[in-house]
């Protein structure tokens, strides 16, 4: 028999009958309870299965033979011929793990017991001959971390989605090797976020796992039992929170005799001929004073999550809105859910009312009405209605990024309810903190210290930031990051930032958006890691004998699209919204109002960035590169990564010949040169045709039918279609 055919793995199976149906059965698992020892059994036999898929698959062995890494309950005899062992499990859920630990490290007690949540040790012992691996976590999902953490030392990545974005270690004979380091993640909070994709991916739920996110934030989630054997924790809500809790519109449950609220003096009996009135009838109070009136407008169908916000100071209102909140964390579709994203409406408008007006900046009020909902929550759990404790996030957003304006009340959950920083005003030619550029990032620091790291600041607790890698603008536009998260995500963690998301994930045919998945959970993991060896890691495992031509397609990439936030999205000059996109459909004289990107020149400002003919200059270069690698490429694996590379690469390029050329017939008329103009919009046109029928690229659409061609996610097909009646033929 051969060396590996005798490396059991040991692993407490609990009360399942084998180690494959304890990690399977994870719709059996009350998942609520982290104390539960099915919820350990299951992630650590999901761990042990992971550990052998991968070790058979290192080895050559058959994976459907068991003589290969065979499966032994923690509490079954070693055979005799075993000369190694793994074992799965801290010492508080295997008990092999657990005597072999104290046997052998006494002396390093305290480093265990010092380790945070979702740490890990990986350990090689030496006992009468036997070699023993150890892949012990803190918790069960510091398990599951740390038999990945061991296969990575191995040779397995998992860089991207599926087949294409692993790589594989040579096959190789197994045995037991020395090991001994131990590692923590550093960002207790390493999340995704996406409206536009659900949980129907295995291939995304897989990689989550494997790279140790613990977040997610997604449309729809079907199968919340397999997110959080793997330890990731489910977040739902956003700016619907109004039309989904207290929407003015849906019947007022509550009969006039039963009412548990005071009886409104204008109190309107239902309009519909049926007698039930609806929320806003019974209590138009509880709803925004905007424009001298009381605005039932919280946004539904095309225009969910906008509109006018509901009265906060109104304590009903609030205890109301509270109370539905939680029953549906108790039994209704959100009965999974870990983390509520408690949001107004995006961009919504205030109550003007007496009490609101006197009740402090939006901010502070966003924090009166989270504490509320977490004091329900609190309440809910002592009643033991809810089985699950439950975290609040609010966002530090447009009109919320000033600070709250006065102390927060002394029974404020800091432990609970944080605030999400939101610096979708940014722009990606300037580091966040750069004072160089004031014309936008400027203005967010001088939000962002007071909320971080200010001495007098008013809250005091941890925060969550939101970036915008992939902001709904962008629709998977292949822009990298290297450089922007090699030095941001260290300034997020020394100023205080434990807690990390960006939008929007995708969940399929990454390409180069692979690289910042990657690059950017394993900084979440180890802020203070050093870049480069990970960026070269990745080069040469993804490329091979192209690691270095490929290293500067994308570094010659990410130059090119420096000001992609004006490009593609937006970015702020005081309260102007500006990007080009939103001028072309404006049909604006000037086109390029900031000094951050001008047609065709690079002012002599430091808010200058790169312009939009150099934007194409260097789009030229990358396509001779990219050109350039495929036709050298002979591996298969690489030439499967590089085709999906080029046609995330060609959508952008499509997209910025697009933009590029109706510039230029913007341009062009409002000179008055109409010929020049025709003929900028019939190159315009071609590229126009392409996005349209490239439906590929913004897969999948989700909940937006902006995304469902590369015409509408350009933003400018308004502008494109006023153009085409006028220089159309």
């Amino acid at each position: 028999m051969t060396a590996f055919a005798e490396t059991p793995i040991v692993v407490n199976k609990g009360r399942f009958a084998t180690v494959p149906e304890a990690a399977f059965a994870e719709r059996e698992v009350d998942w609520s309870d982290e104390s539960n020892p099915d919820a350990a059994a299951c992630t650590a036999c999901f761990a042990a299965v992971e550990l052998r898929r991968h070790l058979c698959r290192l080895t050559g062995a058959d994976a459907l033979d068991e003589r290969h890494f065979p499966f032994l309950d923690m509490d079954s005899p070693v055979p005799e011929e075993a000369t190694d062992r793994i074992l799965v499990g801290g010492p508080a859920h295997n008990t092999r793990t657990r005597r072999l630990f104290e046997l052998h490290r006494l002396d390093r007690r305290e480093e265990w017991t010092q380790l945070p949540g979702e740490g890990y040790w990986v350990l090689t012992l030496e006992e009468e001959g036997r070699r023993s691996l150890l892949l012990a976590g803190t918790c069960r999902v510091g398990t599951l971390y740390a038999v990945y953490a061991f296969l990575e030392t191995l040779g397995f990545r998992w860089f991207g989605l599926g087949d294409i974005g692993a790589v594989n270690p040579p096959v190789a004979p197994f045995v037991v090797p020395p090991r001994d380091f131990a590692d923590f993640p550093r960002f207790r909070t390493r999340g995704i976020y996406s409206e536009h994709i659900d949980d129907s991916s295995e291939e995304l739920t897989d990689w989550l796992g494997r790279n140790r996110i613990n977040f997610a934030f997604l449309d729809r989630v079907h199968e919340p039992h397999k997110l959080k054997k793997r330890g990731v924790r489910i977040c739902a809500g956003g700016h619907n929170i109004l039309s989904r809790y207290l929407n003015p519109h849906r019947p007022y449950p509550y009969p006039l005799a039963e009412d548990p609220y005071s009886v409104s003096p204008e109190y309107r009996s239902g309009m519909e001929g049926d007698g039930i009135p609806t929320y806003f009838e019974a209590h138009p109070e509880w709803f925004g004073l905007v424009d001298g009136k009381r605005s039932d407008n919280v946004g539904e169908g095309e225009e969910e999550g906008c509109g006018d916000n509901y009265c906060t100071t109104n304590e009903d209102a609030t205890t109301e809105l509270c109370k539905n909140v939680v029953q549906d964390l108790i039994d209704g579709e959100w009965k999974h859910v870990d983390y509520v994203n408690f949001w107004m409406l995006d961009n919504g408008r205030w109550c003007s009312c007496e009490l609101c007006e006197a009740a402090g900046n939006y901010s502070y009020k966003m924090i009166l009405v989270a504490n509320r909902l977490r004091q329900t929550i609190r309440q809910a759990l002592q009643q033991g209605a809810l089985k699950r404790d439950i975290k609040i996030l609010f966002p530090v957003y447009h009109e919320t990024l000033p600070p709250p304006d006065r102390p927060l009340p002394d029974d404020y959950d800091y432990a609970n309810c944080y605030p999400t920083y939101f610096p979708i005003e940014r722009c990606y030619v300037h580091f966040l903190e750069d004072e160089a550029c004031t014309e936008t990032n400027a203005d967010l620091m001088r939000t962002y210290r007071p909320w971080t790291t200010a001495p007098d600041r008013h809250y005091t607790g941890e925060l969550f930031i939101g970036e915008y890698y992939n902001v709904g603008s962008f629709a998977a536009s292949p822009v990298p990051f290297m450089t922007i998260m090699k030095h941001e995500i260290p300034f997020y963690y020394k100023t205080g930032i434990r807690h990390f998301h960006y939008m929007h994930m995708t969940d399929r045919r990454w390409g180069t958006t692979a690289l910042t998945n990657y690059q950017l959970y394993r900084l979440l993991w180890n802020p203070e890691s050093d870049s480069e060896p990970l960026l070269a890691d990745y080069f040469s495992l993804s490329y091979k004998e192209l690691a270095t031509e490929m290293r500067h397609f994308y570094e010659t990439l990410e130059t090119a699209m420096r000001n992609a936030k004006f490009l593609k999205h937006y970015q702020y000059l005081g309260d102007q919204r500006l990007s080009l996109a939103g001028l072309l459909v404006r049909d604006a004289e000037q086109l390029f109002p900031l000094r951050h990107m001008q047609y065709d020149t690079v002012l002599d400002d430091p808010n200058a960035g790169i312009s939009l003919v150099q934007t194409v200059e260097l789009l030229a270069r990358c396509r001779r590169q990219i050109d350039s690698a495929l036709m050298a490429a002979r591996d298969e694996a690489v030439v499967r990564r590089l085709l999906e590379d080029e046609m995330r690469f060609s959508y952008l390029e499509d997209m910025v010949h697009f933009l590029y050329n109706m510039a230029r017939t913007n341009l062009f008329r409002w000179s008055g040169r109409e010929q020049q103009a025709k003929r900028a919009f019939a190159r315009a046109r071609a590229y126009a045709e392409k996005l349209e029928r490239n439906q590929e690229a913004t897969k999948p659409s989700g909940r937006f039918d902006l995304y469902n061609n590369g015409l509408k996610a350009s933003w400018a097909e308004p502008a494109y279609r006023r153009y085409f009646e006028q220089y159309g033929e």
